[in-house]
């Protein structure tokens, strides 16, 4: 957002939380074919309905949460459809498609119309290097079990097994920060002020005016966009005093406009692993991932696939290397909410994650759980694993009991400022991403999907950011 306003002349000034450290970025950070968990924000969710407490992925970092990812799974066509259906006009895929294509340079499909070759984003799916025996295995088991085989994930209607495209070059992470906003690159016309935490947006009257920082400092400003995520976000508007009255009067923030829809519509994927029993060879490095998708029994073929298998080559490092099959339910229909602990913008907001509220949730979640466990079975597989699958459960009440306990989220969280037509139905932004009831504060980040997409949300996220970026670029 910060480099493409940029662009179009005016004076930008982007504030980060957390430090910029694109002159020395440390190794594990670059390192695409990892995760690490340093520079994180150290959120913790409420606890489960079994009293459970869960970490809360989220990175302090100039380029934000694309530190930890490195996957460019954007989803399918009838996500974005689903946006535009809940109303939200210029939302469609095909709407989005010349943004998706903007942003990637795709190394394997550049040359197809749905695909771009010269964006700032890789996209490669490394076909020339070998999947490690069980990986490879499983993906053939996939394949005999039914599973189409899909040479491009991101292929409109593309739903089967295959590679996982990601957004990496050379097994080099490629974050936002260094894509968008190159080291010795960045333009006369834009500050980075990073370690610069925001309180609050200050306004006169409904038109926000500026930000104020922890420290009382105030940062005046003809346009003021967030861009601090699903967890981020919400918590600086309630602090501004838009959000829902009665929980902002109970923390003591005086209410300067009923916004309920802010912090609410916390959208997930929840997931269950399946663990395959092995404990054998592993490598350091390249880590290759597949995704097998495919949609449950309860969901119809015209929409997009709600289930996902997650497989990818043994780890080194863990001790010992194992090989799970991981479990996601692509289109839920829980919800959880974001909501301000205090006042005091230094408390950590409370996560309320979705946690399978929904039945549907539940019962889709166990059937893909149920149907890994009979890919694990495959003799093929099992000659490579040394310790037995998990008991089975025949018991269906029990078998949802062991998923619900087993299950967690995984952090492609949504929703928390939701575009649509209307505040009364929850929305907070409008498809432009303007704040309803204000004038000049916009949001523009993954909070403002309405829905979950069936893919990750870092390459959705960019593409939003793309988007808005041109429109709010063309404002007089």
């Amino acid at each position: 957002m910060a480099a493409r306003l940029s662009e179009s002349g005016s004076s930008v000034v982007l504030l980060e939380a957390g430090p910029d450290l694109r002159a020395d970025l440390p190794e594990n950070v670059r390192d695409g074919w990892n995760m690490t968990s340093e520079f994180d924000w150290g959120y913790t969710s409420e606890p489960d309905e079994l009293g459970v407490v869960r970490k809360v992925r989220r990175v302090k970092l100039l380029g934000g949460t694309s530190l930890i990812t490195r996957f460019a799974l954007r989803g399918a066509p009838g996500d974005y459809d689903e946006w535009r259906a809940l109303g939200n006009p210029g939302w469609g895929f095909e709407d989005v498609l010349p943004y998706l294509t903007r942003l990637e340079a795709d190394a394997d499909f550049g040359d197809q119309p749905w695909h771009g070759d010269s964006g700032p984003i890789p996209v490669d799916r490394y076909r020339d290097v070998e999947q490690t025996e069980v990986h490879a295995v499983t993906v053939r088991a996939l394949e005999a079990a039914g599973f189409p085989p899909v040479d491009d994930h991101n292929r409109p209607g593309a739903v089967g097994v295959g590679r996982m495209p990601m957004s990496s070059r050379d097994g080099v992470r490629m974050t936002t920060a260094a894509a968008y906003l190159p080291l010795g690159r960045t333009p006369p016309n834009l500050t980075i002020r990073p370690d610069t935490q925001v309180a609050q947006v200050v306004f006169e009257g409904s038109r926000a005016r500026g930000v104020r920082l922890l420290d009382g400092t105030i940062i005046d400003a003809s346009l003021v966009v967030l861009c601090a995520g699903t967890y981020g976000s919400p918590p600086i508007l309630m602090r501004s005093g838009i959000g829902s009255a009665g929980h902002l009067r109970a923390i003591g923030v005086p209410v300067r406009l009923d916004l309920p829809g802010v912090g609410a519509n916390l959208a997930d994927h929840p997931a269950i692993t399946m663990d395959a029993g092995y404990h054998g060879p592993a490598r350091t490095a390249p880590l290759l991932h597949s995704v097998a998708t495919f949609h449950s029994a309860t969901t119809t073929t015209a929409g997009p696939p709600d289930l996902m298998f997650w497989v990818a080559d043994p780890d080194a490092p863990e001790d010992p290397p194992q090989f799970p099959i991981d479990v996601l339910l692509l289109k839920p229909l829980s919800r959880g909410s974001v909501r301000l602990r205090s006042a005091d913008p230094t408390d950590a907001p409370r996560i309320d994650l979705p946690n399978l509220r929904e039945p549907s949730d539940l019962e889709r979640l166990t059937e893909g759980y149920r149907r890994a466990r009979e890919i694990a079975a495959e003799p093929a597989i099992r000659r490579l694993c040394t310790e037995p699958l998990p008991p089975e459960i025949r018991d269906h009440r029990d078998l949802l009991l062991a998923v619900r306990q087993g299950a967690r989220s995984v952090p492609h969280v949504v929703g928390t400022c939701s575009m649509g037509p209307s505040p009364e139905d929850g929305a907070v932004v409008d498809g432009a991403g303007r704040v309803f009831g204000t004038e000049g504060l916009y949001v523009v980040d993954a909070s403002i999907m309405p829905t979950v997409p069936s893919g990750f949300t870092h390459i959705p996220t960019i593409m939003i950011a793309e988007r808005l970026s041109e429109q709010i670029a063309a404002l007089p």
